[in-house]
């Protein structure tokens, strides 16, 4: 998503400058100045990635369809928001001439409070118009940044968008997520008894080289003598466990172990992508 958010920036910029094209708009650190005679440029910079105080997340949504022999499901999450600082510059021939291209992406920037939806990149669409603050001061301490950065303090412009992030969906065999709620009846007490919930991990193993699944990969839980292997499409799973921190000891032949860290939580399965480096 930061990439597109970058290439609708340019978009804009570069038609509402006097710059001729986006090939005049870097993203590199801004202390990488272009060579002597490359002209004019504008830079953008992102410096800070955090989510959103703004905007909540709705969840995960998971799409099933069952057939007679294969149980299949796409599951997908709602786009987490995150607030994403840049920091703009421009290079010249002279400060004046640096000047007025900084004026020039103020007065463009200023005429969207948000990036309408009808600017953005394909990519960016289906979520409305993305919010857009435009200050003096960047999210973080002035100084603090361009020391950060190990550059001069200099003219910039700070923009803040708010921009989502989607999890790409994943197709995976349904792993059966049987969560009871039982309750006994009351007894002679007046007070009711709550059976203790199942729950599950699940995930695919991949190569990180060939983002193919990996077979016979044997994934155990540590502290447990639970494991298994994961099949033809890299799936494994473990059910019947209760909620708290696991720890996943991957093992696969021809490959480095890894081990990672899944939550099981209240009610839904911890779905994980996981890809081993070839050694």
């Amino acid at each position: 998503m930061f990439i597109f958010l970058l290439q609708t920036l340019a978009e804009i910029l570069a038609g509402g400058t006097s710059l001729t094209s986006t090939e005049q708009i870097d993203f590199s650190h801004p202390g990488n100045r272009r060579e002597e005679g490359a002209g004019p440029t504008l830079n953008l910079y992102i410096y800070d990635i955090r989510e959103s105080k703004q905007y909540q997340q709705a969840g995960r949504q998971v799409e099933r369809n069952i057939t007679r022999h294969l149980q299949a499901g796409t599951v997908s999450w709602a786009p987490s928001w995150f607030d994403v600082s840049l920091v703009l510059t421009a290079w010249d021939r002279t400060t004046l001439g640096e000047h007025h291209f900084l004026s020039e992406a103020l007065t463009v920037l200023l005429r969207h409070k948000a990036l309408e939806e009808e600017f953005l990149v394909p990519e960016l669409r289906g979520y409305g118009s993305l919010p857009v603050m435009i200050g003096i001061q960047p999210s973080l301490e002035v100084g603090g940044l361009w020391s950060a950065l190990n550059v001069p303090l200099r003219s910039a412009l700070y923009l803040t968008i708010t921009v989502p992030f989607h999890t790409q969906p994943t197709t995976t065999p349904l792993v059966l997520e049987r969560i009871f709620d039982l309750r006994n009846k009351m007894d002679g007490h007046g007070s009711n008894q709550i059976l203790t919930k199942q729950v599950v991990i699940a995930g695919f193993v991949k190569s990180a080289t060939t983002n193919l699944p990996l077979l016979a990969t044997k994934v155990s839980l540590q502290g447990t003598t639970k494991f298994m292997e994961s099949n033809k499409e890299g799936l494994f799973f473990f059910e019947n466990l209760e909620r708290g921190n696991y720890v996943l000891n991957l093992n696969c032949p021809g490959y480095l172990p890894k081990n990672v860290n899944a939550l099981v939580d209240n009610q839904g399965y911890t779905f994980k992508e996981i890809f081993l480096t070839p050694e």
